[in-house]
């Protein structure tokens, strides 16, 4: 999953010789300790690397940071971590592969970090203050594996002054099938409006993040409790079909180019009505310099048979790795732990007071400081990610856990090979017979491959 905030003017910081912040503590023993990290190239992992530079002192140890193409450090750290390698003492992940390495043993245990924590130290930290759904994303049975540095979720924003002009008025909780017919109203290809605007080109983590929300949202799922796939049923029929009609009837004309980068150019352009995407969009929109500061509303992910818990979830992870020394592991815990506080969120607020230097979708209290309290998406960001249970995706039980991805290995492939299908059935090159049986195989042979069908 990929985040776009803000650019910091700065250049990137491929290497940063940083200073254990004060709230480590002193080195763990005499020796100096070096610990090494890998941040994905975005904004606020830019900004993190910045502010660290400067921020985080302590004696005797140091910390690495390297600032890496999204790609290139997902490929990196799956090398790494499957193959026991050190390089890298901490893992930047995100829920997904989270899951997934904490099965495999390729993600440290936290909890004996936290227990051991003094009174005062967790009193600081305030780790009930961390949003529920975002830190139960990166845990396994209970026991936490990462620490989310910042995060996302999903829901809908619309053109107040388009609906104006149409008289139309936008629900705080819009079904799939309002969002439809307000999005046929605005939709006026004559005056270049587009009714809405949805990621449509394929990738798990391109089209597949709002898609796999909408079968959530419809009643669908991708396997039952005995992982027999269930891809071919009316419910995936249903999201398939109304995927394709929006786009399609009131969309944009190249509907497979678009990535959430042209769907944010539409939206900022002020000739877009609707626009159902990451909560983490909203800050660029909202700029000083946007054509539509001011002008867009926020309101939930669409919902239809599901009625709640249809957005997704998504964050940047902090985990130890599990190989590499003690004193390392020590150091790092540290690290993570100035990085994801109340502290680190403020010091983000005095050096950047626009706030597009802050980690969003963290912590609960970040969204009643002053300078988040006032921005228009921050009550529709809050309660979406407040209500959000990532191991109750689907209207019925089901034996995976993941909002827009299923957590298991097989998924990104599998996701990919979906995608592509439903790209596919958008442009009338396959039927939607066809586009779902193909898929139906897929899952099929997923269950079968991981060995997941008794």
């Amino acid at each position: 999953m990929k985040f776009f905030r803000t650019a910091l003017p700065a250049l990137l910081v491929p290497a940063l010789l940083l200073g254990l912040a004060a709230c480590g503590g002193k080195s763990q023993g005499s020796q100096p300790v070096t610990v090494n990290i890998a941040l994905a190239n975005n904004p606020i992992s830019q900004a993190l690397s910045q502010i660290a530079q400067t921020e985080y002192k302590s004696e005797g140890i140091t910390v690495n940071i390297s600032v890496l193409p999204e790609n290139d450090l997902r490929q990196r750290l799956t090398t790494e971590a499957s193959s026991g390698g050190t390089t890298y003492d901490i893992f930047y992940v995100g829920p997904y592969e989270a899951q997934t390495w904490a099965r495999n043993g390729w993600l440290e245990n936290l909890d004996p970090y936290f227990d051991a924590m003094s009174a005062e130290k967790k009193a600081w930290y305030d780790r009930d203050d961390l949003i529920k759904g975002m830190f139960d994303s990166v845990s396994l049975n209970g026991v936490p594996y990462g620490i989310p540095f910042y995060g996302e979720s999903s829901f809908t924003m619309y053109n107040k002054e388009l609906f104006a002009a149409k008289g139309l008025t936008m629900p705080e909780e819009p079904t799939w099938q309002q969002i439809y017919e307000f999005a046929k109203a605005i939709h006026d290809p004559s005056k270049d409006i587009i009714g809405m605007t949805m990621r449509g080109a394929p990738g798990w983590g391109m089209s597949g993040a709002p898609f796999v929300t909408m079968v959530n949202a419809f009643g669908g799922k991708f396997f039952d409790m005995e992982w027999n796939a269930t891809v071919d049923t009316p419910q995936q029929r249903a999201a398939w079909e109304t995927y394709k009609k929006v786009l399609r009837e009131a969309g944009q004309q190249d509907i497979l180019s678009y990535t959430y980068n042209e769907c944010i150019g539409l939206m900022a352009s002020g000739k877009c009505g609707i626009y159902y995407d990451a909560t983490s969009i909203a800050p660029p929109l909202e700029a000083d310099d946007s054509l539509v500061k001011g002008k867009l509303g926020y309101v939930m992910a669409p919902h239809d048979v599901l009625q709640t818990n249809t957005a997704w979830l998504w964050n940047w992870t902090m985990g130890i790795n599990p190989k590499t020394t003690e004193a390392k592991k020590k150091a790092a815990f540290d690290f993570m732990l100035w990085a994801t506080s109340k502290e680190y969120i403020a010091k983000t607020l005095e050096l950047d007071p626009t706030g597009a230097s802050t980690p969003p979708a963290s912590r609960s209290s970040t969204y009643e400081l002053p300078a988040y309290a006032s921005v228009p998406y921050g009550p529709a960001t809050l309660k979406t990610l407040e209500g959000l249970d990532f191991t109750k995706p689907c209207l019925d039980p089901v034996p995976y856990v993941g909002l827009q991805y299923i957590a298991i290995p097989e998924f990104a492939d599998a996701g990919d090979i979906m995608t592509r299908n439903l790209a596919d059935y958008v442009v009338d090159n396959i039927t939607l017979d066809e586009a779902l049986r193909r898929t139906q195989q897929v899952f099929e042979q997923v269950a079968k491959d991981g060995n997941y069908k008794k």
